[in-house]
């Protein structure tokens, strides 16, 4: 990894961080909330965050092209070699209600694939950041100071692969506590997964950060609507903990389409149960309603 490299993964750590810090300046309750068109939430917190990182990027990076879920989407990044993929607030119904997963996405994808990755849970003060070739770095109690990054915990070095063997008939699967459907539900029977063996996440970020931690060994994304912002950033943190990141086929993924968003879902699987993922997925996907 280059040295320019290195300093744009700091650019990246030290946005996400001050973005976090604005997102937090709204932790109430009463917090002004606005619905876009498919129902969803954004707080006024989200749009700060999104004004911070964007001006922030922009002026650091004026030649990459950015997509983000709270910024009207210019197709000119389609010409750019590179691109950030940002979700200023992800989760942020649960931002809303003061519960505490949600966290700052921001993604570096060069020629479609991701190369950095940050995430950052502006309540529990953890960031985690990841580059392509590197290893995952975990710090806690993370502050900003006159532009620096503060750490309590000095920064925590994970290890590039996930430790011990995990079996398909004891994995832990990451579940998306706020969905109101049945696909899930009847995705799990068919997979004969019960519900002890689910640990429910309000954000995809928080969810994707529970599998590098070892907390959770599986998401099963069963959804072609899910966006490239809620994916790109952690993507690259699992990658490099030695995670596998794909569409629930077991196909790569591809970032910086012209409609943003996974046309197959996606699998992230511990390397000890991937292939037993796919498999299952395959034998029964086809009996499951769309």
């Amino acid at each position: 990894m280059n040295q320019m490299q290195d300093e744009r993964l700091h650019f990246m750590e030290r946005t996400a961080v001050g973005a976090g810090e604005i997102i937090m300046s709204y932790w109430r309750s009463d917090v002004r909330v606005h619905y876009k068109d498919d129902k969803s939430v954004v707080t006024e917190a989200d749009l700060r965050s999104n004004e911070h990182i964007i001006g922030k990027l922009t002026r650091e990076f004026p030649d990459y092209g950015i997509l983000s879920e709270e910024s009207e989407d210019d197709l000119a990044r389609l010409n750019k070699s590179c691109i950030y993929v940002i979700d200023p607030l992800d989760g942020s119904g649960d931002f809303k209600r003061m519960e505490h997963d949600f966290c700052v996405l921001i993604g570096l994808i060069e020629n479609g694939k991701p190369v950095a990755g940050v995430v950052y849970e502006p309540k529990k003060r953890r960031l985690f950041s990841a580059q392509q070739e590197g290893q995952t770095h975990m710090a806690e109690g993370v502050s900003l100071i006159d532009g620096k990054l503060y750490s309590e915990s000095e920064g925590i070095l994970l290890p590039l692969t996930p430790t011990g063997t995990v079996n398909w008939k004891n994995a832990i699967v990451g579940h998306p506590k706020n969905y109101k459907g049945d696909k899930y539900n009847q995705l799990y029977k068919l997979l004969d997964i019960p519900q002890t063996r689910l640990k429910g996440s309000g954000s995809m970020g928080t969810r994707m950060m529970q599998v590098a931690l070892g907390q959770t060994h599986m998401i099963l994304g069963y959804t072609r609507n899910l966006k490239e912002w809620d994916i790109a950033a952690g993507h690259m943190i699992l990658e490099a903990r030695g995670v596998s990141v794909t569409d629930i086929e077991g196909n790569p993924l591809e970032y910086n389409k012209e409609t943003p968003k996974t046309h197959n879902g996606i699998l992230v699987a511990h390397p000890s149960i991937r292939e037993d993922a796919v498999n299952h997925l395959r034998e029964c996907l086809s009996r499951l309603p769309l």
